[in-house]
């Protein structure tokens, strides 16, 4: 294995006084522990920082963890990257960010996944698939700079990248040996009492409610398990990916696949959300996800797509609407399976039309 570069991250990054850090995807443990922990490393070396995510906290256990910590997530529409000298970007395979890239200089890239075919010049930069998370990286990184941090902030950094690692690494089932140094290094200054009460946080009833109508309408498929799980609003979509991770480890199944269409009220919006799990190391779930919509991705165990479904948002057919999209992906899905990965994104959206077309003129 190469090992991640380290060296010159300040001499990389002095040139900017106020740098933004970009969350592009879901707000999770670890995109919220790289980028808050790479926040306190800039201030140690006097650069201004805001952390800041173009979706909202949908999760409890992800509030919380936001709360306990005093982690400051602002919203990326109110962002105006002309106030700031550089972004930065973790936990993501590409740092092209719309409406910022090309206005101001891209400062850090740190992430774990595949390198995406494009993305921007960067100051500083690690991709490092043999790591399981970004805060596994930037845990190095702080190691490897050995910052006088006060002990509350060290404190802080700590807890919050453990959560981000066990998050990130299936609760450690899928540790690299990277992994596994950074923990050495941070378990000494955590606190364990946060970490286990976040841990010890209950499902979420709507969480309960996507598991059981996961559970009823599950489509076995070889070493496949595909779970519709119906309607979801968009403050409870992090229930899918929770509803992967307990399917995976209830089906004894390969890979499984949990899937709905998330309501966002406020953009009269429906999106259709996926998310992927498996056992397989064989399987290159990216670019099974790539041949679906370039704009999903995964690492090597876990993945997700989303796929807006036009102008149907306020369809009066909800039901009926329902499952022909349900229909429709679980066929798309298996033929995914049956043909080694060539998904189209435009046949599935045609896909979609032409049994909604069909469905509106029967009416």
């Amino acid at each position: 294995m190469n090992e991640p570069n380290f060296q010159n991250f300040h001499e990389a990054v002095k040139k900017y006084r106020n740098i933004v850090l970009y969350i592009p995807g879901s707000p999770d443990p670890d995109a919220m522990a790289s980028a808050f922990a790479l926040q306190q490393l800039l201030k140690y070396y006097s650069i201004d920082s805001d952390i800041t995510s173009c979706k909202k906290l949908s999760l409890a256990q992800n509030m919380e963890f936001a709360k306990l910590l005093n982690i400051h997530l602002k919203d990326c529409a109110r962002i105006s990257p002309e106030k700031y000298d550089a972004y930065a970007v973790t936990d993501y395979q590409s740092n092209i960010i719309k409406d910022i890239t090309g206005i101001i200089p891209c400062a850090i890239h740190i992430d774990h996944h595949e390198k995406a075919d494009k993305f921007e010049k960067s100051d500083f930069s690690i991709i490092d698939q043999n790591s399981g998370s970004a805060s596994t990286l930037v845990a190095l990184l702080i190691k490897e700079i050995n910052p006088d941090f006060d002990i509350e902030t060290m404190e802080r950094v700590a807890t919050a990248l453990i959560f981000g690692i066990q998050t990130d690494t299936d609760r450690y089932t899928h540790t690299s040996n990277r992994d596994i140094e950074a923990l050495k290094f941070l378990t000494p200054f955590s606190i364990k009492k946060i970490i286990k009460r976040l841990n010890v946080k209950p499902l979420e009833p709507e969480t309960m409610l996507c598991y059981k109508n996961a559970h009823s309408n599950a489509v076995t498929y070889k070493d496949w398990g595909i779970y519709p799980a119906g309607y979801i609003s968009i403050k409870h979509r992090d229930s899918l990916a929770i509803v992967a991770d307990i399917m995976l480890r209830e089906s004894g199944l390969k890979t499984v696949i949990t899937f709905g269409i998330v309501e966002d009220k406020k953009n009269e919006q429906l999106i259709l959300d996926a998310s992927f799990r498996t056992n397989n190391p064989k399987l290159d779930l990216d670019r099974l996800i790539k041949g679906i919509t370039p704009g999903g991705g995964a690492r090597k165990y876990k993945g997700a797509f989303q796929v807006k479904l036009g102008y149907f948002y306020g369809i009066t057919e909800r039901e009926k609407f329902l499952d022909i999209v349900e229909k429709a992906t679980v066929e798309k899905l298996q033929k995914a399976k049956d043909g080694n990965y060539i998904l189209d994104i435009k046949s599935v959206y045609s896909g979609f039309m032409k049994k909604i077309a069909s469905f509106l003129k029967n009416q």
